[in-house]
């Protein structure tokens, strides 16, 4: 299940409210995607099953937002981004490359359009520290 920004936010402040460890809790569930051998993650899904899972990428995305926000630019959290997109554009580069084995088994050029008019210049809002993140 995905959650809203919004939904992820009231459910961050209910747990504080519990004293749960929530920014440990977020951050490892974010950080998961650094080993892309962890099932359930974006980058296991795209590096290891070769799936381009929009729904995983959005759900990284608004966590890692959210963590950011809360934890003023946590280095852990801002490499792993920008791993991400390194990897991800070398996926991208691998699947249209005619001698590279790599191919993205739901790649449609609408999908890479989406990376990087979309999904990309998010990461790299939240990486850069552009004041709408």
């Amino acid at each position: 299940m995905v959650l809203t920004m919004r939904e992820s936010q009231l459910k961050l402040q209910k747990e504080k409210v519990r004293g749960v460890k929530v920014n440990d809790n977020l951050k490892c569930d974010i950080l998961k995607n650094k080993d892309d051998l962890i099932e359930g993650t974006f980058c296991y899904s795209l590096f290891e099953d070769a799936f381009f899972d929009e729904r995983l990428l959005i759900d990284l995305i608004e966590k890692s937002e959210l963590f950011v926000k809360v934890n003023n630019r946590d280095e852990d959290v801002l490499n792993l981004l920008s791993w991400v997109v390194n990897g991800v554009d070398q996926c991208f580069t691998s699947h249209n490359d005619k001698d590279d084995y790599y191919s993205i088994e739901n790649y449609s050029v609408n999908l890479e359009k989406k990376w990087g008019e979309v999904w990309r210049p998010e990461i790299n809002k939240i990486v850069n520290g552009d004041k709408d993140c």
